[in-house]
């Protein structure tokens, strides 16, 4: 814009008396701002997150932005950050690429967000994660495990992550299956079935480090979203293969139906699935959707194997679990179904709790650029729920590199293989895998973060 004549005297002379009177009402050592910051105001922090929270990949997924405003709230009956409250602006994207671009731009350039954070998505946030980091913008704690976003920080400067990368998680899980169920990897009985978009290929690219390569017979696929139509087809042809244990790289809701699939069917093999998919409620939500009662889909899901960088939710005795679980009861405004306690709205608290630590540990002067170098600088130092150590700094973007691997008992909780929790740990590329040595702090006795 070009401000001309008077105008650009009246300009001239309101910038100094502003400059003279805000020297006059601060303290010397303060700095003066030079500007605002975008979604910041001496009272708020606007910050937003897209997610499905409608359509086939919504079970479960829905319920982490009710879980983070949750804690946000709690939070802000805190004193908020710095004396600014936390408000999080939400779209539904539905999982579809399309509608997270038109849904990005609103939250950009009409809702004004200072940062993004906890996105949920692989396929949906690629549509728009160029545009978010050519812009500058915050890209926190997203939700999605796919290692292209996170190895190169020149590529994507501004995003972080909230989950250990596919990667890292399948390549901890192909060395559990060669420990384990060598006879069945030599005999070819070991089959794959995953989504075909980045995530699904990360969880094949993990395992493939590790030597474990699937046969074609044994390897069928699906295209994200069109999990309703039963994945059938998919797994008659395991079935048919003949084999007897089943890796799932797909989201929770396409587990519990691949699953549910193969009981009707009289196929019964042994499920190991990535994190991501493998909730516990959303599974029994799916298996109630389609006429299975409780106790069957309990029974279903009694033995699936799978990994987690955190407690589970079901430890009711861990201090995050119990700090979380309170704050949820007190202030999730949700619905009552997306209030019910699980992976998701565990995984929502950390996003919050991890947000509000970093907000906190970007100062008082908030800006775009100093919250992603401390991200960068600190953010490794920050702890959080999770049982592993945080990855971040200038030359990786990763979060946890440390997984356990457990099985589901009969109550739905999911319990360490051999009764003792074994954290490993590697990286996304062709690092050795080693046991964790990381002890995770203590929450606060007021469950808000301490940044040094």
């Amino acid at each position: 814009m070009k401000i001309r004549g008077s105008q650009t005297k009246r300009w001239v002379i309101g910038i100094v008396a502003g400059a003279v009177a805000s020297t006059l009402a601060i303290a010397p050592s303060q700095a003066i701002p030079v500007r605002s910051e975008v979604g910041v105001s001496a009272t708020e922090i606007v910050l937003g997150m897209q997610l499905p929270q409608t359509g086939a990949a919504s079970p479960g997924y829905k319920k982490v932005d009710d879980a983070m405003r949750a804690y946000f709230d709690y939070v802000n009956s805190k004193g908020g950050v710095n004396g600014r409250k936390i408000k999080l602006v939400v779209k539904d994207d539905v999982y579809k690429a399309g509608l997270t671009i038109s849904t990005a731009s609103t939250l950009i350039n009409k809702d004004k967000v200072f940062a993004m954070v906890g996105s949920v998505g692989t396929q949906t946030h690629i549509s728009i994660i160029k545009d978010i980091n050519r812009r500058g913008i915050p890209d926190l704690f997203v939700n999605s495990g796919y290692s292209g976003f996170y190895i190169d920080p020149k590529k994507y400067p501004t995003s972080f992550a909230a989950l250990g990368t596919y990667v890292v998680e399948s390549k901890i899980e192909a060395d559990f299956l060669k420990k384990n169920y060598a006879a069945e990897l030599a005999a070819g009985k070991v089959g794959i079935l995953y989504q075909t978009d980045d995530f699904g290929r990360n969880v094949v690219a993990g395992f493939k480090q590790q030597g474990v390569i699937f046969p074609a017979a044994n390897t069928q696929k699906f295209v994200a979203g069109s999990q309703g139509l039963g994945l059938t087809a998919q797994v008659q042809a395991l079935q048919k293969a003949g084999v007897t244990l089943v890796v799932i790289g797909a989201v929770a809701s396409a587990t519990a139906i691949t699953i549910g699939t193969a009981a009707k069917l009289g196929f019964a093999p042994k499920w190991l699935v990535t994190s991501v998919g493998s909730d516990a409620t959303t599974f029994k939500t799916i298996l109630a959707s389609q006429g299975q009662s409780a106790a069957a889909a309990a029974f279903l899901l009694t033995g699936v194997i799978s990994a987690s960088h955190a407690p589970s939710p079901g430890e009711d005795t861990d201090e995050f679990v119990v700090a979380f679980k309170k704050i949820n009861t007190e202030f999730n405004t949700g619905a009552a179904d997306d209030k019910v306690w699980d992976n998701n709205v565990l995984q929502g608290m950390n996003i919050g709790y991890l947000t509000t630590a970093a907000l906190m540990g970007a100062g008082k002067d908030l800006t775009r650029k100093g919250l992603i170098a401390f991200m960068e600088g600190k953010g490794a130092t920050l702890s959080s729920a999770a049982l592993s150590p945080l990855s971040y700094s200038s030359k990786t973007h990763e979060a946890y590199n440390s997984f356990w691997i457990g099985a589901y008992d009969a109550n739905s909780v999911l319990k360490p293989i051999g009764g003792t929790r074994v954290l490993n740990t590697t990286d996304s590329a062709d690092g050795p895998i080693t046991v964790s040595t990381y002890k995770r702090p203590a929450i606060a006795a007021d469950a808000l973060p301490k940044v040094g």
